[in-house]
């Protein structure tokens, strides 16, 4: 939120930055427009680093290499490992099973920062600390070809619908594209014949236009993707104005779908 509203700023209202040499990103996804608005106005590098506190906040994550930023297509990544951090993507419901590059699984990490366990919480501890070291961070990504990892979703925001996974991110990076959208956050409500399904909540820049964002989404995305229902809010719920607070907006539409 603080990038996306720095690139929002009037030529002549904008901030002097000169004195800063580089940005960390973290928290949730910074989506590849704002990024590169961003890198266009002010030239300054963006470490999109990936941890939580499980692994020491990045003492088990990722921090984007200097080399990294000639890549556009690779905006998105959160880099390699840190040292002594081992990287892997493994089965949703069989960790055991290791995958491949650019298949989307649970991430896993393992290193001398990873904690031990939840203090009193046995079951919790089983659930997301294996035997052999690996943490199971529950979130969703892949890996490219050159070992660069790529956030998709958190497992919990993954959306279900009458089998098909969405991932809320994705969904996102696409829609943020549309002239008219500000900020844009995808989450679901309950369906009792699908299970859930996939709606839009909406910050517009200037007018609304919910049925050109739908045109756009069918253009663009698969239809099962297809938002099912538009939100227009003054502003997104977030942690102190920073972290997206899905859980909120599913808790306030919850009842809405069908009106």
């Amino acid at each position: 939120p603080v990038i996306h509203t720095l690139t929002n700023h009037e030529e002549e209202k904008r901030e002097n930055l000169s004195t800063v040499r580089e940005i960390i990103s973290g928290g949730g996804p910074l989506h590849r427009k704002i990024w590169k608005k961003f890198m266009a106005q002010y030239n300054i590098p963006i470490i999109n680093a990936y941890g939580l506190s499980e692994s020491i906040v990045i003492g088990t994550g990722t921090v984007i290499r200097p080399e990294d930023y000639a890549t556009a297509d690779r905006y998105e990544s959160v880099g390699h490992p840190v040292c002594f951090s081992e990287l892997k993507i493994v089965d949703e419901d069989d960790p055991s099973i290791s995958l491949g590059h650019y298949e989307h699984g649970e991430i896993a990490l393992r290193g001398p920062a990873i904690a031990k366990g939840y203090w009193g919480m046995e079951k919790e501890t089983k659930e997301s600390f294996l035997e052999d070291g690996w943490f199971l961070t529950g979130d969703i990504g892949y890996i490219d070809e050159d070992e660069r990892l790529f956030i998709t979703d958190r497992k919990k925001d993954m959306i279900v619908m009458s089998g098909w996974k969405i991932y809320p991110t994705e969904v996102e990076e696409t829609l943020i594209k549309y002239p008219k959208v500000d900020e844009i956050a995808i989450f679901s409500v309950d369906d009792i014949h699908k299970g859930e399904l996939p709606v839009a909540a909406v910050v517009w820049k200037n007018e609304e236009d919910p049925d050109g964002l739908v045109d756009f989404a069918k253009e663009y995305l698969a239809r099962y993707k297809v938002p099912r229902k538009i939100f227009t809010m003054d502003e997104l719920p977030r942690v102190n104005g920073w972290k997206l607070l899905r859980r909120e907006l599913r808790e306030m539409f919850s009842e809405t779908k069908d009106e």
